[in-house]
Formats: structure tokens, sequence, C-alpha cells
């Protein structure tokens, strides 16, 4: 699943696609000891951090940005090719476990209709006090 849109600082971050980055970057963040991002698409200061901590070993371009077909995310997929297939499923479970379903709107609740009757005895109970 390489990406197709730029992760990262001013990029597009598609969530697939950020995930599908923050498991790259947590293979390099394991290695170095480092907590694992949470796997939660959104792009943040410690996703950003994780990014230019990576190209800061890696490439040597640091800009906080992964961008498809440079340095950075050839450097991730390279480090990460013996588990690729596993973070891809990981990613991609990660996806749909992330997914929140619409929420149904509650049904629109019609005010009571009075028969002849029930309208009678509302209006003499008014006009009584």
């Amino acid at each position: 699943m390489p990406i197709s849109q730029s992760v990262g600082r001013d990029g597009v971050n598609l969530r697939r696609e950020v995930q599908y980055v923050q498991a790259l970057l947590n293979v390099f963040r394991a290695e170095q000891g480092r907590d694992a991002l949470e796997l939660d698409g959104l792009v943040g200061p410690l996703t950003i951090g994780a990014v230019e901590e990576f190209q800061a070993a890696e490439t040597g371009i640091v800009d906080g940005r992964v961008d498809p077909g440079a340095q950075a995310i050839a450097a991730l997929e390279r480090q990460t090719a013996p588990v690729l297939d596993e973070l891809r499923t990981v990613t991609m479970l990660a996806l749909l476990l992330s997914h929140r379903p619409v929420e149904e709107e509650p049904p629109v609740e019609q005010d009571p209709v009075l028969d002849d009757a029930e309208l009678h005895t509302l209006v003499q109970s008014i006009v009584a006090e």
C-alpha cells in the first residue's frame, strides 16, 4: 500500500495513508527503544516529530513530511520490508476498527393530535383555571 499523497507537515494526510506511515515509523521507533505511535490516522506533533526523527537518522532531509516516491517513504519501506505485509494488514485492521458508523438521527416526535372531545376537555380545563 504505497502512499499516493503526502503525509506529515503540510501534507494531504489521508487517514489510511497516515496510519500506514505511523505503522512504518513504529518499526523504526521500536528499534530505537521509543514508544509506538497510536495508529489513529491523525497528524499531530507526535507523528511529525517521529517523521523528523526518522528523517534525521535515515535520509538527512528533515522536513517532517513523507512524500510518495521520495527518500523517506523508500527508506521506511526498505527498513520494514521483512514485515511489510504484516504492517499493511495491521494498518488496514486499525482503519477498520477506527470506523465509526454514522449515528442515526433520533426519530422526530410529532406533536400529539387531539380529537374533538380531547380538545374540548383541554379548553374547558384552561378556561376553568
